[in-house]
Formats: structure tokens, C-alpha cells, sequence
């Protein structure tokens, strides 16, 4: 019994060795880099470019919270750049932005309408609340103005 018990472990050790040298599989990739890629494929990339006028918007969607990056570049004006998040409520965007301008950190309310393949920000009547935060006022009346339209682009495009 000895001798069978011997020969079955043999066996079994080498089956698990000769699996281990014949195996072709590749690695699994590590959990930062499958969030990596998740990442950049929820990423949507939007411009607006005219004259020598440029807004960068870039967008992470991740069920109804969004975050991304805005900048604003104005011809011979001062630009800012910054990040949001929010909520996604249907195709409205509602979102705390913090961004710098001219060396100063500021905070303001955010509300970007998604239309089809176009991104526009929305205007209202401001105010500025306890927490220095410029917000729209109690019932404001939010405008969608397709002045400055930022029209989906691919995000390799984008040098930000």
C-alpha cells in the first residue's frame, strides 16, 4: 500500500510540473493597469477652437458621477484650467469646479448640457455663498448658449 500511495503522489507531482512548464497563458494584468484602460476608455474628449480661442474639456463618466478637466484659453486674456466633479442627471451635468486663474484658486458651480456630440455650458444668474463658492442663485434661469460649442474630438488630440 506503501508503494501505491508513493507511485500516486509521483504522479500527481509530476502532472502539476509538466503543467507549470507547458503553460502559455499570459499573466493577468495588475489592477492599476485595468483601471488604467477603464479610465481612459470612459474618457470623452471635447474642443472648442476658434480664432486663437481654445476650450479643452475632458470627461470621465462612471455611472451618474463625472470628473474631468476644463481649460479655458482666451486670445489675450487670462485663461484658467481645473478640475470637476459631479453628478450626471439625464444629459445634464451639474458640478463643483476648482480651478486656478491668474495664480488664484478658485471654486464655482458647474452645469454642462451633453447634446448628441456637443457640450454646452450652462449661464445663469451668480452668487457667492458661505463657502466662497461662486453658485447659481435659488431658481436661476440656466441657459444652454452655443456661443462657445465643444464639439467631441478624439483624446489623443487633446495636448493638455
Amino acid at each position: 500500500m506503501n508503494i501505491h500511495l508513493k507511485a500516486i503522489v509521483m504522479i500527481f507531482a509530476l502532472m502539476s510540473f509538466s503543467c507549470k512548464e507547458n503553460s502559455t497563458e499570459k499573466p493577468l494584468p495588475s489592477s492599476s493597469e485595468t483601471e488604467s484602460k477603464t479610465l481612459k476608455a470612459n474618457e470623452q474628449c471635447y474642443l472648442y477652437a476658434n480664432n486663437r480661442d481654445t476650450i479643452k474639456l475632458i470627461l470621465k463618466e462612471n455611472k451618474t458621477l463625472v470628473t474631468g478637466t476644463l481649460l479655458f484659453n482666451f486670445y489675450e486674456k487670462d485663461g484658467s484650467h481645473g478640475v470637476f466633479e459631479g453628478i450626471m442627471k439625464g444629459d445634464t451635468i451639474y458640478a463643483d469646479y476648482n480651478f486656478e486663474a491668474e495664480g488664484t484658486k478658485s471654486k464655482r458651480e458647474l452645469i454642462l448640457l451633453k447634446k448628441d456630440n456637443v457640450v454646452l455650458q450652462g449661464y445663469g444668474e451668480l452668487e457667492v455663498d458661505a463657502q466662497n463658492t461662486t453658485v447659481f442663485k435659488e431658481n436661476a434661469t440656466i441657459t444652454f448658449d452655443d456661443k462657445f460649442p465643444l464639439t467631441a474630438v478624439a483624446c489623443d488630440t487633446l495636448d493638455y
